[in-house]
């Protein structure tokens, strides 16, 4: 079988997806990954990938976007995961992947053809192929809803559903129609951890990571918790930091920096996250089964902060909120705690990737 895997040129997009990429190679298929960008320079040496999409500009999207649409922008700037406005946004950079990515298919001969709810430039392109589509859920939004809104802008023409939708939100947080599927945390080969991140510690943790679409200007989160830090009884690790905290000679004596690493390895061993409410860094905590404070801003990410505090497995706090109180809350609150292992456990009771690509493989052997 020949499988080709769509995600937008974003590390976040595509890192959710690549756990079945793997599996479905180490059965023998052959696949391939479409994207751009930085999610494309990270596994360009581990499997074939095809360069469809230059990197995503979000500020001159969103303008073409929805410049025409305010109340789709009010919307969307409140971060509560509008599907119409966030199609809106991605429908500009879903348009220039549409006949690249039909070349690169064309050449690569697809039996099917993966992707995720905003790379739906892929529907397209398999509908003028003829093969079946897989909706591939890598968020806590309704894939189903942004595909169909995409598609609508997109094209005028009605499209099959896909063949198979897959899912991997705990249900617990928000029901999102598909097959279950659980979440799998990603990272590239060759993120090393530090030695100190590799065993438990004594004292509280707590890790603070921030977006990988940020650059090294000043970051308002970063400045709340550095103010914060001297008042909390913990060790406080920031991932990535910008240049002014990872420059300065005064910081708190319980914070350490660190660069990129895997936040499955160094989860395990700290008590809590601070994360800008992005999709990968919240799953990664869920999956962890530690309390967060994610962030709301625009796009899904207020939308994953307030699902994550409504189940009670973290807090949502604006970044340059942040507070003492906050982050001792978070250490030390004992149903924050149980809740966050609650929903790794629903989390490792969902069908594994392992389950799902044998179901694609057998599915592919009974078609032939």
């Amino acid at each position: 079988m020949r499988v080709l895997f769509v995600a937008m040129p974003l590390i976040g997009h595509l890192f959710p997806m690549m756990p079945l990429v793997e599996q479905l190679r180490e059965r023998g298929h052959d696949v391939m990954v479409a994207t751009g960008g930085d999610a494309a320079a990270v596994v360009r040496t581990q499997l074939p990938v095809a360069d469809v999409a230059p990197p995503i500009d979000y500020l001159r999207a969103a303008v073409r976007g929805l410049g025409r649409h305010p109340v789709l922008a009010l919307r969307s700037g409140h971060g509560m995961a509008d599907a119409r406005g966030g199609a809106h946004v991605f429908a500009v950079t879903n348009r220039p992947m549409i006949e690249p990515l039909l070349r690169a298919a064309r050449e690569f001969r697809p039996d099917v053809i993966v992707h995720e709810p905003f790379a739906s430039a892929a529907a397209i392109v398999a509908d003028r192929l003829g093969v079946p589509t897989i909706l591939h859920n890598i968020a806590l939004d309704n894939g189903t809803v942004i595909r169909r809104e995409l598609l609508r802008l997109l094209t005028d023409t009605a499209l099959p559903a896909p063949a198979t939708t897959l899912s991997i939100a705990p249900p617990s947080i928000v029901r999102v129609d598909g097959r279950p599927l659980r979440y799998t945390p990603y990272s590239t080969p060759g993120a090393e951890l530090p030695v100190f991140l590799r065993k438990p510690t004594s004292r509280r943790r707590i890790l603070v990571t921030r977006s990988t679409m940020l650059g090294d200007g000043p970051d308002t989160m970063l400045r709340a918790i550095v103010r914060a830090a001297p008042y909390v009884d913990a060790d406080i690790v920031i991932v990535r930091p910008d240049r002014k905290t990872l420059r300065s000679k005064s910081l708190p004596a319980n914070i350490r920096t660190t660069g990129w690493l895997g936040l499955r390895e160094a989860l395990p061993h700290c008590t809590a996250m601070v994360n800008h409410a992005g999709a990968g860094s919240i799953y990664a905590a869920l999956h962890a089964g530690v309390p967060q404070i994610a962030t709301p801003a625009p796009g899904d990410r207020a939308w994953n902060a307030v699902s994550v505090q409504r189940r009670g497995a973290g807090l949502s706090v604006r970044a340059r909120s942040i507070t003492a109180d906050h982050l001792n809350q978070l250490i030390a609150d004992p149903d924050l705690a149980a809740n966050a292992r609650a929903v790794a456990a629903e989390i490792a009771a969902m069908p594994s990737v392992t389950d799902i690509a044998d179901e694609l493989t057998e599915s592919a052997a009974s078609a032939q």
